[in-house]
């Protein structure tokens, strides 16, 4: 992928000593736009209506960005990296009108020491999945819901990850902000992977509080394998919110808000009062059919315990993609997808891949095209 990068290379005196560090910054970014159909929909009377619309593509988000390093010598360079998300059908700014809603770091790095980064990020169960996941998590519904369940990107955050030989270990510490308490709010997540050849297996952990430290527990176990011209993902997540679990409102500066985080307080007939637990297991493979023809084909399946009160339900969606690689930088693809709800979940306001206007299914379909710079 070619990039448009502004390079700046210093060889002069600065005050009374000289430096000599190599810098950079590049502009980068990409857009994925489609014409999407999806059946069941909720129109404006809440009965169910099929609908056709411009979308933002189902695999990536679009977004552009800015990323420099420095050159501090002794294997050290200080990084950032700010990325802005928008929706080119109307030019409006995505992840809740952040001005670098996707994110916004800066950090050291070293071959040795590691990486650490500090500012808003991907939360460690995002890159996590991303390992594990064929189109490293997707960009509609049916292909990402998943990720609700572990949180999307967190303000706030250091995080911290080195590799050692074939072990990667991150680590992620959000913290609450809030006025009094230090653990409110706050979030802290590790993944461990072990890669060798084509190999890839690993572990993942978090705790997220909300504001009256009411906890969120999340666990996930993955593994990949590369056949060469084809490649086999899955992933297993375990995850459990206590009774009254709540987010706060987008942009408030509340306890977790920002994070695309599922809460676990009000359900369809009232007050929650049980921990719901969410177990979901993924199977997926992408096919390389020709050099320029990539096939993905996934499916998910997650059991709910207590989406209500003594109530349990099931979310289940399969979607594939035939993608077409027109040069390096652009493909289109055409995308299908069958999403399925089962017992408390048709109604549930918790869903973390919606309802459907209490139908218990939805189809959509898409042809999209996307180009990176």
């Amino acid at each position: 992928m070619k990039k448009f990068a502004f390079t700046i290379a210093t060889a002069a005196t600065v005050c009374c000593g000289t430096a000599s560090a190599q810098s950079s910054v590049t502009l980068y970014g990409l857009i994925d736009e489609g014409i999407r159909f999806a059946t069941n929909q909720s129109s404006a009377s809440g009965s169910p209506a099929s609908k056709l619309y411009m979308s933002e593509g189902a695999g990536t988000g679009n977004r552009w960005g800015l990323r420099g390093s420095e050159d501090l010598g002794g294997g050290t360079a200080a990084i950032f990296d700010l990325q802005a998300g928008f929706n080119p059908a109307t030019g409006l700014s995505d992840q809740q009108g952040q001005q670098f809603g996707r994110y916004a770091f800066v950090g050291l790095t070293n071959k040795t020491y590691g990486t650490v980064k500090l500012g808003r990020q991907y939360g460690t169960g995002f890159d996590f999945i991303a390992t594990f996941d064929p189109i490293s998590v997707g960009n509609q519904n049916p292909d990402d819901w998943e990720i609700f369940l572990l949180g999307v990107r967190f303000d706030n955050t250091v995080q911290y990850s080195n590799a050692w030989g074939p072990v990667a270990l991150e680590v992620q510490r959000s913290v609450g902000g809030q006025v009094g308490g230090v653990s409110e709010g706050s979030t802290t997540a590790f993944d461990l992977i072990y890669s060798t050849g084509g190999f890839k297996a690993g572990l993942f952990g978090q705790n997220a509080k909300d504001l009256h430290k009411r906890n969120m527990y999340a666990g996930s176990a993955g593994v990949r394998y590369n056949f060469g011209l084809a490649t086999v993902y899955s992933y297993y997540i375990y995850s459990r919110r206590d009774a009254g679990f709540v987010t706060a409102a987008n942009n408030s500066g509340g306890s977790l808000a920002n994070t695309n985080l599922i809460g676990n307080a009000t359900t369809a007939v009232g007050a929650q009062t049980k921990a719901r637990v969410d177990n979901l297991v993924q199977l997926g493979t992408n096919i390389s059919a020709t050099p320029s023809i990539l096939l993905t084909v996934a499916g998910l399946y997650d059991h709910v315990s207590n989406v209500s009160p003594g109530r349990s339900g099931h979310i289940a969606s399969v979607y594939g993609i035939a993608d077409y690689l027109l040069s390096k930088r652009t493909d289109v693809y055409v995308e299908v997808d069958h999403s399925m709800l089962g017992g408390a979940s048709i109604t549930d306001p918790n869903s973390p891949i919606g309802t459907f206007a209490g139908k218990n299914n939805s189809t959509g379909a898409m042809v999209a095209l996307r180009t990176r710079f």
